[in-house]
């Protein structure tokens, strides 16, 4: 199951289901497939509060992920939902496809005074609605999803795009997104850069001790954020291994972590992103945890997940990736991890 995404700052209306399919992708950070994904909406405005994303089963077990998704989207505080599926398979009996799970979680939302105000079909780039008959808009063949987004969408995407998110093929691709190339140039040029950084590391050790090191980590890391915040986004191997190696030192990794509440946290997934795809999983694991641990602020939880879960494949038991992943999965909502970072930024300035 997808972990949740909260919203994101970026306030935009939407009303229309082509709004929602524009938005939906942007929102996920890749295109959902085989998937039923649950908008999570709160107040008499139904903000869009967090999004969830399941894959699609044997519908054998559709009562199950119906009973799943409507306990996660109450605990989430949701008064309103939007549902979409994505799948290409099949009719179920002359109904829509997957139309037996949309009405069970329909029901079980309805059991708590949770409104479902849209339910939606994506199937061979046509959508119907699960919920409208009326031929006038929603025809029987369905509509073709358009190539050009709503004015809404748009505007959506482009703030998406300007803080430096695209939209992936599928999860597999997201995975992909945050992992080092694997050529003979680009590990070599990840080596030299890593030996240089710990040669210089240690150089200041020696000088100035721990201190000393996390105040270089972190006036590099800040440094490297105000240049992405302003449009700079080349980022150079050798500071990107300073910085990696420099999060090992446990408080520098937690300042790191801090740093979305003086910049916005889109803006920062991208540089961790990008700082991700220069290091080797021998120096992944603090850099990666800070990457979830913004991505999941920013309300990006399929990018917080795969980040927590590289960085448990570089270092098994990492106890801060398993406490993102935890997060994750108990429903815990974004803007909660904004007030942990206030605290460890007071505890941290206590000591």
């Amino acid at each position: 199951m997808q972990p949740p995404a909260e919203a994101d700052p970026t306030v935009v209306s939407i009303s229309t289901p082509a709004d929602i399919l524009g938005v939906l992708p942007h929102r996920l950070g890749f295109t959902p497939r085989e998937s039923l994904v649950v908008v999570c909406l709160d107040g008499p405005r139904r903000r869009d509060r967090l999004v969830m994303r399941a894959d699609l089963g044997d519908p054998a077990h559709d009562r199950s992920l119906a009973a799943e998704l409507a306990d996660r989207a109450v605990r989430a505080g949701a008064t309103a939902a939007i549902l979409v599926c994505y799948t290409e398979g099949g009719a179920d009996s002359g109904r829509l496809a997957r139309a037996a799970l949309v009405t069970e979680l329909t029901e079980r939302l309805g059991e708590q005074d949770t409104e479902v105000v849209e339910a939606l079909l994506v199937r061979e780039g046509r959508w119907w609605s699960y919920r409208c008959s009326d031929q006038a808009c929603c025809p029987r063949d369905g509509t073709p999803l358009s190539e050009r987004l709503t004015p809404a969408a748009g505007r959506y995407a482009a703030e998406s795009v300007a803080r430096g998110d695209v939209v992936l093929g599928d999860r597999q691709d997201l995975v992909g997104s945050i992992e080092p190339p694997d050529d003979a140039v680009a590990r070599q040029v990840r080596d030299q850069a890593a030996d240089s950084a710990a040669e210089r590391l240690g150089e200041v050790a020696g000088e100035r001790g721990p201190d000393g090191v996390r105040a270089l980590t972190m006036a590099t890391l800040r440094r490297l954020a105000d240049h992405w915040v302003e449009g700079r986004c080349e980022v150079d191997p050798g500071a990107a291994a300073l910085v990696a190696l420099g999060l090992h030192d446990i408080p520098a990794r937690d300042e790191a972590m801090t740093l979305l509440l003086d910049r916005e946290p889109g803006a920062l997934v991208g540089l961790f992103s990008r700082l991700a795809r220069l290091t080797d999983d021998v120096d992944a694991a603090p850099l990666c945890t800070v990457l979830a641990w913004t991505a999941y602020a920013d309300g990006n939880g399929a990018l917080a997940a795969v980040a927590a879960e590289r960085a448990l494949r570089a270092q098994p038991g990492y106890s801060m990736a398993l406490l993102v992943l935890d997060g994750l999965d108990q429903m815990v909502p974004p803007a909660a991890i904004r007030d942990v970072s206030a605290q460890v930024r007071a505890d941290l300035r206590d000591e």
